[in-house]
């Protein structure tokens, strides 16, 4: 066969529809790559928790053991008994706070009386009666053989608050009399000054025209003098009568003041106490309570400590936990800090649960709920962040199946944080290597 020139030749169709072929897959996939975007995602690694958490059981107080009713794997629901602690000793001290409250109550009541009849006039016929009728207590503490008591202490009381008070009237009525006489005697002695006041005159003109001897006139004038003078001791002892009831009616306001006083500082004393035994009531009344360990919601008991019974749970030591079940979960993931600049609140995430082979089951779809405001120690010297993320759904569906997330179960997250066209992984390269180049000196 003759060769022909290379001018000549026919050209392969072959190779000609290749070469089209070729630049217009090229021109597509650059078109693509334009129109097209695929999505920026940020991939961490989280667990499923129960929005409720965890419940972990501690004693408040420290107790001795007396009944373990559950053990681990149990199911219980909200408010069925898992621990009870010997409640003994905070019950006596509940019974000695409240017995004490009692008491000081009934004191209290018979204190007021008390003051009430102090403000009554002890004088009227009704003063005992209406005294011990403001004595009043309720219906429960009535018939208390303390309230007996002190019903009997207020009535000796108050008699010997009228005992002190007719001693005090005695002694004024005696003072009264012994004024009444002293100002008799000083009637008399007025009488009998004025006649001899007429004697002293008649003398004193006798001795003028010498018919009596002066000693005569003398006796008169000394007779006179003397009468004067025991008026004068009878007006001093009506002046210290006086001052005498003065100060019986100052000892009698005394006498009532003192009891008032004594009085009001016993009522404060006991409403101080009261106060005092209110907060250790309510203290002791918690420790009764709280001797009672109750599930705080359904779930399933797990990490049971104690299993002794008689031991000692000390306050504040984890006894066991109560994972809930049939309640809402959330995904807990964490996320590096080179990721954290671009999550926010509200973008897609897709979980892939290990237990639950995403080439099987595919993956659930849910939403960034919360991100933490700032980073938390992973590992040793290692930093992320913790996101909150909410499926859209509690379960996943193969075929008619359906699949419960449990807590604790492990997962794979991918949250978009971006879309990007498909040319931009292109130019990024050539993009970088520029800037890269022109920050050279």
């Amino acid at each position: 066969m003759t060769d022909l020139p290379s001018s000549e030749r026919v050209a392969s169709p072959t190779l000609h529809a290749t070469i089209l072929f070729t630049i217009g897959v090229f021109i597509a996939i650059l078109v693509m790559s334009f129109i097209f975007k695929v999505e920026v995602v940020a991939r961490g690694q989280g667990r499923v928790v129960p929005i409720s958490r965890v419940q972990v059981i501690q004693p408040e107080f420290s107790g001795r053991i007396a009944v373990i009713h559950v053990q681990n794997g149990m199911t219980v629901e909200k408010g069925d008994i898992l621990i009870e602690l010997d409640p003994t000793e905070a019950t006596v001290e509940l019974g000695k706070v409240q017995s004490e409250q009692v008491l000081l109550t009934i004191e209290s009541a018979r204190i007021d009386a008390m003051v009430a009849a102090l403000a009554l006039e002890p004088a009227s016929e009704d003063f005992l009666e209406v005294a011990q009728s403001g004595f009043s207590l309720p219906a429960p503490l009535a018939n208390h053989p303390f309230a007996a008591d002190q019903r009997r202490l207020l009535d000796a009381e108050l008699e010997d608050y009228l005992a002190s008070l007719a001693q005090l009237a005695a002694r004024d009525d005696a003072s009264r009399k012994s004024e009444a006489v002293t100002l008799a005697n000083i009637d008399r002695l007025a009488a009998t000054i004025d006649i001899q006041t007429e004697r002293l005159r008649n003398a004193e003109k006798l001795l003028q025209q010498g018919t009596t001897s002066r000693a005569a006139f003398l006796d008169v004038q000394q007779t006179f003098t003397e009468l004067e003078r025991q008026r004068d001791v009878y007006l001093a002892e009506l002046d210290q009568k006086a001052a005498e009831r003065a100060a019986l009616e100052s000892e009698r306001r005394r006498t009532v003041t003192n009891l008032k006083n004594a009085m009001a500082e016993r009522k404060t004393e006991i409403e101080a106490r009261l106060a005092t035994l209110t907060e250790d009531a309510r203290t002791a009344s918690r420790r009764v309570d709280s001797a009672t360990l109750l599930a705080p919601t359904a779930g399933v008991v797990d990490k049971l400590s104690v299993f002794t019974i008689g031991g000692i749970a000390e306050a504040g030591t984890e006894l066991l936990r109560v994972v809930p079940t049939e309640i809402a979960v959330e995904i807990e993931g964490t996320f590096s800090n080179s990721d954290i600049g671009f999550l926010a609140e509200g973008q897609q995430a897709n979980i892939r649960l290990d237990a639950y082979p995403s080439e099987r089951f595919g993956f659930l779809k849910a939403r960034v709920t919360d991100i933490a405001a700032d980073s938390a120690e992973v590992a040793d010297k290692q930093w992320a962040y913790i996101l909150r993320i909410t499926p859209e759904q509690a379960f996943l569906t193969a075929g008619d199946d359906r699949f419960a997330l449990r807590p604790g179960m492990t997962a794979t997250i991918d949250v978009t944080t971006d879309e990007r066209r498909i040319i931009s992984y292109f130019f990024a390269p050539i993009v970088r290597t520029i800037q890269d180049a022109m920050g050279e000196r």
